[in-house]
C-alpha cells in the first residue's frame, strides 16, 4: 500500500532533517511516498531536502514563492500520486513517533471501514537528535487538541475534503478537520501518540492575539457551513471547550 505525506516547510533548516529522518524510518510500514513543498524559504531548507532526496527516492521537492502554509499544503496534495492509499501531514518542525505508521496501518487493516484514526499528540521543547523523539530534558504534556499531523487519512477521504482554505494564515488546519466531519465518515480516536510537535518560541503560534484571531475566523465560517448544509454534531471530544465557547461567542452557532 502507498501512504503519502504532507510536508510544507518555510525556513526549517534547523529541524527539517529530523522530521524527514523520523518519516524515513517508518519506510518498512507502506510505500512511502514524502512530498515536501518548500514555500520560498531564504535559508537552506531547500537544499538540506534535496540532500536527503539524493539518499532517499521516497523525498520530493518542490519549490515555489512564499505563499503561505496552505498553498504548501495544497501544492503537495496536487502533487499526490494518484494511486495513495492513506495520507499523513507532518510540519516541518515535528517528527513522527517511530513505528506509528505500522500501528495506525495494522488498525485500518483490522477494521477496513475506517476512514481515519486520530491520535493523541506529545508537545516537546528539546529533541532527542539521536533518537528523533522528544527528550526529557525539557517539558513534555500530552493532550489532544485540533492536530492535523496526529491523523492518519484514507486518501479517499482527504480527495473529498478538498483542499485547504488559503485565506487564513493560522488555524488552516481546524477548519480542514471540522469540514473533514460536514459527511458521515467513520473514525476512531486513539490514545497512541500520532505527532510530536515542537514549541518553540519562534514559532507563529506563540502570537497568541492573531493565533485567537484566525482560529476564531475559521471556526465561525466552519460553523456557518455547518448550519447551512445541516452538518451533523462533531465527535464527543474533537472539540475542546475552550473551541465550542469561542464559536458560540461570535455566532451563537451550534456544532
Amino acid at each position: 500500500m502507498k501512504l503519502s505525506v504532507v510536508m510544507p516547510a518555510y525556513n526549517a533548516q534547523d529541524t527539517i532533517a529530523s522530521a524527514l529522518k523520523s518519516l524515513l524510518r517508518q519506510r518498512d510500514a507502506a510505500t512511502l511516498e514524502i512530498l515536501v513543498t518548500d514555500d520560498g524559504s531564504s535559508d537552506a531548507t531547500a537544499e538540506i531536502v534535496r540532500g536527503l532526496a539524493g539518499k532517499a527516492a521516497e523525498i520530493r521537492l518542490q519549490e515555489r514563492p512564499h505563499a503561505g502554509i496552505s498553498s504548501a499544503r495544497n501544492a503537495c496534495l496536487e502533487a499526490m500520486a494518484p494511486d495513495t492509499d492513506f495520507v499523513a501531514f507532518l510540519d516541518a518542525d515535528d517528527l513522527s513517533p517511530e513505528g506509528r505508521f505500522q500501528r495506525d496501518l495494522t488498525k485500518f487493516a483490522r477494521t477496513p471501514e475506517l476512514d481515519m484514526i486520530y491520535c493523541a499528540t506529545r508537545f516537546f521543547e528539546v529533541e532527542d537528535s539521536l533518537a528523533l523523539a522528544p527528550s526529557p530534558e525539557g517539558r513534555i504534556l500530552d493532550g489532544r487538541p485540533i492536530q492535523l499531523g496526529a491523523g492518519l487519512y484514507r486518501a479517499a477521504l482527504i480527495r473529498s475534503t478538498g483542499v485547504f482554505d488559503e485565506s487564513l494564515r493560522q488555524a488552516e488546519d481546524t477548519e480542514y478537520l471540522i469540514r473533514m466531519f460536514e459527511r458521515p465518515i467513520a473514525y476512531a480516536f486513539d490514545n497512541d501518540i500520532g505527532v510530536c510537535y515542537r514549541r518553540n518560541h519562534g514559532s507563529v503560534t506563540d502570537n497568541v492575539t492573531e493565533a485567537r484571531r484566525e482560529m476564531t475566523r475559521a471556526m465561525l465560517r466552519a460553523g456557518n457551513r455547518r448550519r447551512k448544509i445541516g452538518a451533523a454534531p462533531l465527535p464527543k471530544g474533537f472539540l475542546t471547550d475552550t473551541h465550542i465557547a469561542e464559536l458560540e461567542r461570535w455566532n451563537d452557532a451550534k456544532l
